[in-house]
């Protein structure tokens, strides 16, 4: 590139550009001045000329001078250094003769173009700078980048003694680990090989753990000179533009501030919400209560540690012409929200966040973390918002927690950390959720106590996603042993002991011991009404649960003439139109429809519609939710037909109202096209269920458990169409990335394995209809137990599929 910017007769200017892959290259150590090096100690020119821009013309001038007078250049008489370099200038245009001007490290082209030569046939300009701006005509803008994974891990080959090359990629290389721990930069690459090579008892390997420890200073595993030349150490050159922006900045200590902020996150990309959203502007920046007035403050208020000195105070847009000065000295790059909604986001080179850390002072670090720890929480994304958006924030915690252990378990767990875990979870992703708050509680206990609330309340979450990932026998056993600790700790009835036997009721009936789980409900609901009172809000909501699982045993009818007696309850205490009460409608209504009266179903759905749209209104969700019901009895009355109807105008109302990728909106979108193909347009189901997974994986991800359900809809559909070696080989796929996401016990995974070994005995294969039916019996006699209805079904599959192969 540079050979061919000098063709076309252009200066050459070597910079940064604005995004490496997955992390900003804004700093120095990528090797612009040992490339100028390189063609200035190569040059074949008559006159060649090294000088450097740093910290503005000074030394510009004066080099221009020394040669001025060397080449005796007219006009340059040595007493007056601006006078003589401009003396060079002109010498330099009106010269036959061949040069190379080097101007190393500018620091602000403004300054240095009035002394930037013109363009000559047989002279040219070569530049570095890590300032990001637009170049004048007659300059190519060439940027020098990090090195590739390739290049990097080559040149830790040739460097690090005893380190064993391997052919193609070695992700498994000690290599690979420390060019991705030091960001590819060149320079520090360098500082490591030289660790290395002055410490042969140090392995590669062990070197690589060393950088990546949680609060390890970079000046314990980086020499101070590397053997390539380098002078400064890293932290000085990572950080040397942060001199230049100090001078400029309108308030002191404000970029340092607002760096130590952002070099505590995720390097690949924070979000600028933390800079432009009031409330988290607000919480970086406001002063926070004194000690007096922390006295007569909540606990929740009290712990909010002082703003730092550098943010306490500062205006938004003293905040945004920070970020953009930060950004035209390549220390971060500042990306603003966009008009469009694009994410906003502050980048910034690992290595320079990393120098940041090393020199933040330690009375800034904790009061740091757990300010922009609260930020985060306050503009963290909605339940449904984009994955990539919800993927950013979890990363960005992740970061924070890991460079600022153990400032967010002090004096308590902040929040952002079960946010985190939830937010694995509500995407789908419910082992990574269970992973995450099995390591969070480990934590909680080591740094706060077993008994200590925040402890409990991790171990509670951590419980959940248990069996949300599949197991639900270890969600029970766990929920057990938290009822024990918790009724030792806290009391019998203390309200977070009985909202824990409630969860545990829950996961005895998704266990599939639904006898012990209303059991279980019957006595909460009892301790409810005995602590609290027969009409307290909990003690009704207690009865819900138990009437719902009793109708979930098989006992429908018993169902509904509880929830009737429910119904009058709520309507007695908080009135007929109180949501709570159409709700308590909604359910007994449903149960009327399982306890096989679906036209009763239909009738009163019609009525309890019209009774959402007075009491809220036609546009609300629970109105919506209504609609749905009516929609679905519709269908099972053996009107498809009139549920399509119901549905193609719900689906428009949810577009219209909650937006075309809100999750009620697909959900819709799905009860529609089952509805379709039971009306017998079976390619009209087809259509609209490959369209809702193409939607599905855009907006949830291709693992999510809806996108997967879908896909499970899809499949079915076609092989009713009588595609059935597609249903078959779709079912195989689904039943694999079931196992992988939700975990191979998990209820839905065998149900997809159901629906697999269905398929296969309808295309034919019976002994492998057999044969998977045989090995889920025994899967689910192992993990839910022999007298389990599903494994009782699995059972009675076999035999039935054992006959017909017979047959």
């Amino acid at each position: 590139m540079i050979e061919a910017a000098r063709e076309d007769g252009e200066d050459v200017v070597l910079a940064q550009p604005v995004e490496s892959g997955r992390v900003l290259v804004g700093e120095g150590g990528v090797g612009k001045s040992q490339m100028a090096a390189s063609y200035y100690l190569d040059s074949d020119a008559d006159l060649a000329v090294w000088t450097t821009a740093k910290g503005g013309t000074e030394q510009l001038i004066a080099d221009f001078a020394e040669a001025a007078a060397r080449i005796g250049a007219p006009g340059a008489n040595g007493e007056d250094d601006r006078d003589d370099a401009e003396a060079l200038l002109e010498w330099l245009q009106a010269t036959d003769r061949s040069w190379l001007l080097v101007i190393d490290d500018i620091q602000d082209l403004d300054q240095i173009l009035e002394w930037w030569p013109s363009l000559h046939r047989r002279g040219w300009v070569l530049a570095t700078t890590r300032q990001r701006k637009a170049l004048g005509a007659g300059r190519t803008r060439i940027d020098v980048d990090v090195f590739t994974e390739a290049e990097a891990r080559s040149y830790l080959h040739e460097r690090i003694p005893g380190l064993p090359r391997h052919s193609g990629a070695c992700d498994e290389c000690p290599a690979a680990s420390i060019a991705t721990l030091l960001g590819k930069l060149p320079l520090a690459l360098s500082h490591a090989a030289a660790y290395l090579d002055n410490n042969r008892d140090t392995t590669p390997a062990a070197y690589a753990r060393m950088l990546a420890e949680p609060g390890r200073l970079l000046a314990e595993t980086l020499p101070g000179d590397g053997s390539d030349g380098y002078a400064p150490a890293v932290h000085t050159t990572m950080l040397i533009n942060l001199t230049a922006v100090e001078a400029q900045e309108a308030r002191p200590g404000l970029a340092r501030a607002v760096m130590d902020t952002v070099a505590q996150l995720d390097p690949n990309g924070s979000p600028a919400a933390l800079w432009t959203d009031p409330t988290a502007l607000g919480i970086l920046t406001e002063p926070g209560p004194r000690w007096w007035q922390r006295l007569l403050l909540p606990r929740t208020v009290r712990d909010i540690p002082r703003a730092i000195t550098g943010l306490r105070g500062a205006s938004a847009d003293q905040i945004r012409a920070c970020l953009l000065l930060l950004d035209r000295y390549s220390l971060t790059t500042y990306q603003p929200p966009g008009e469009k909604g694009e994410t906003g986001l502050v980048r910034i080179h690992a290595l320079t966040a990393r120098a940041i850390r090393d020199t933040t002072l330690e009375k800034q670090r904790h009061p740091l973390a757990r300010r922009t720890a609260q930020a985060l929480l306050a503009t963290w994304p909605d339940r449904g918002s984009d994955l990539p958006r919800q993927q950013m924030y979890r990363a960005n915690t992740t970061a924070l927690h890991e460079s600022t252990t153990p400032a967010l378990f002090h004096p308590d767990v902040h929040a952002v950390l079960f946010s985190a875990g939830t937010s694995f979870g509500e995407a789908g992703q419910t082992a990574a959720a269970r992973d995450h708050f099995l390591r969070l509680s480990d934590a909680t206990a080591q740094h706060l106590g077993r008994d200590h609330p925040d402890t409990l309340s991790t171990r509670t979450s951590l419980a959940r996603w248990r069996g949300e990932a599949g197991d639900a026998v270890g969600a029970v056993e766990a929920l057990a042993a938290l009822v024990d600790d918790l009724t030792r700790i806290l009391g019998p009835d203390h309200p977070d002991t009985l909202s824990t036997r409630n969860n545990l009721a829950s996961w005895l009936a998704d266990s599939g011991n639904t006898a012990d789980a209303v059991e279980a409900f019957a006595a909460l609901a009892d301790d409810y009404a005995r602590i609290l009172g027969p009409d307290h809000p909990d003690t009704l909501t207690a009865r819900v649960n138990l009437v719902g699982w009793r109708g979930e045993a098989g006992d429908a009818v018993g169902a509904v003439e509880e929830f009737a007696v429910l119904a009058d309850d709520y309507a007695r205490i908080l009135g007929p139109d109180h949501p709570d009460t159409l709700t308590t409608r909604s359910n007994l209504v449903w149960w009327r429809g399982e306890a096989e009266d679906p036209a009763g179903a239909v009738e009163a759905f019609a009525v309890l519609v019209e009774d959402y749209i007075r009491v809220l209104g036609p546009n609300h969700p629970d109105t919506f939710t209504a609609r749905g019901s009516l929609g679905w009895w519709q269908g099972e009355l053996d009107d498809p037909a009139g549920a399509v109807k119901v549905y193609t105008a719900l689906v428009d109302d949810c577009a219209r109202v909650l937006g075309v990728d809100h999750p009620d909106t697909l959900t819709t979108r799905g009860n529609l096209a089952r509805r379709r193909g039971e009306a017998g347009d079976v390619a009209g189901a087809i259509e609209a269920f490959a369209a809702l997974a193409d939607d599905r994986t855009r907006i949830l991800g291709p693992d999510h458990p809806d996108t997967l359900t879908t896909r499970g809809n899809l499949a079915g559909w076609r092989g009713k169409a009588g595609d059935v070696a597609d249903a078959v080989e779709e079912f195989a796929a689904l039943a694999d990335d079931h196992a992988r996401v939700l975990g191979p016990d998990h209820p839905v995974t065998f149900a997809t394995r159901t629906y697999l070994a269905g398929w296969l005995g309808k295309a034919g294969d019976m002994s492998g209809a057999v044969e998977a039916f045989a090995a889920l019996v025994d899967d689910r006699t192992r993990s839910q137990g022999p007298d389990h209805p599903d494994t009782l079904t699995t059972r009675a599959n076999l035999a039935k599929q054992r006959g017909e192969a017979y047959e």
